[in-house]
């Protein structure tokens, strides 16, 4: 039997799935602008401050996966094999995640549909801009450290 503080992360990442699933399914139905944090809480089926422990702004759980991608960069390049090129480290990255059917793929292949949820919200733009921006700082910056 799992111990009670693994049942309580399974939980609690089932907990912050159901919240980001619920909040992107409205996002693109709706738009960004014209959903609340409170629809999102309802439909998730948990409070409000739920939402806000497991998502400090409402487009965290717009880009839920963001912080998820920067480590798997930062991982491929740092802990590549001795003799493999940082380039090289990130297409395996890229196969590895395609072959494994990743959430990181999954939201790509999304792209099309949340693109325009993103153009018509001015926050989610700015957001998406600057992650845009720190991807290519970090790439830069682990290649520069290769």
């Amino acid at each position: 039997m799992p111990e009670p503080s693994d049942r309580r992360a399974r939980k609690r990442l089932a907990t912050r799935k159901a919240i980001s699933d619920t909040a992107t399914r409205l996002f693109m139905e709706r738009g960004f602008d014209h959903v609340t944090v409170d629809e999102i809480a309802g439909a998730a089926d948990v409070g409000r401050m739920t939402v806000f422990n497991h998502f400090p702004r409402k487009e965290d759980m717009f880009f839920d996966r963001d912080e998820e991608g920067r480590e798997m960069l930062r991982d491929a390049v740092r802990q590549r094999p001795a003799g493999v090129a940082p380039l090289e480290a990130l297409c395996r990255l890229a196969h590895r995640l395609v072959a494994e059917k990743s959430p990181v793929v999954e939201f790509s292949a999304r792209s099309e549909r949340l693109v325009p949820t993103v153009a018509g919200s001015e926050t989610l733009k700015g957001r998406a801009r600057a992650i845009r921006d720190e991807l290519a700082d970090l790439v830069a910056a682990a290649l520069a450290e290769a």
